[in-house]
């Protein structure tokens, strides 16, 4: 039986759900930030709590408890959550009918393909998610804003 994505894509919104309940939200000192300014903040703090959402993250998907994250780390685990399911729609592109990825790699489990959409995939686009979270907060759009 081949593999699809959608179990991923059900576990990614369970994980962005869970991670919102624990608090996540902007500080709320940046809110009155220039949007250049806030960027820049957003850039720091996302430097110093990759670490630890690194490690919450992999926590989440292996089902270990994780305590109660900092309300900065839950923000930043959510929106990485909907990076990752943005990757995930990425993937399900069509060239002629035909879906770009159609299933996830053989060889990978649940887990490993979970981490890499999370933690990997999270090192490769956080800058372009990490503006558009910015421009969010400073328009109160909500989009992107995890």
């Amino acid at each position: 039986m081949s593999r699809n994505w959608e179990q991923a894509g059900r576990t990614l919104q369970s994980l962005t759900l869970r991670c919102r309940e624990l608090g996540g939200a902007p500080d709320a000192s940046w809110l009155d930030l220039p949007v250049k300014e806030l960027a820049i903040a957003l850039r720091i703090a996302e430097a110093v709590e990759r670490l630890p959402c690194d490690a919450l993250m992999r926590a989440l998907v292996r089902g270990d408890g994780i305590g109660q994250p900092t309300s900065r780390q839950a923000y930043f685990s959510a929106m990485r959550c909907l990076c990752a399911l943005d990757t995930l729609g990425i993937m399900h592109a069509e060239l002629n009918d035909r879906p770009l990825y159609p299933e996830p790699p053989a060889k990978w489990s649940d887990g490993q393909l979970l981490e890499w959409l999370l933690v990997s995939n999270w090192q490769q686009r956080h800058d372009t998610w990490l503006k558009l979270a910015a421009l969010s907060a400073a328009t109160s759009l909500g989009l992107y804003s995890g």
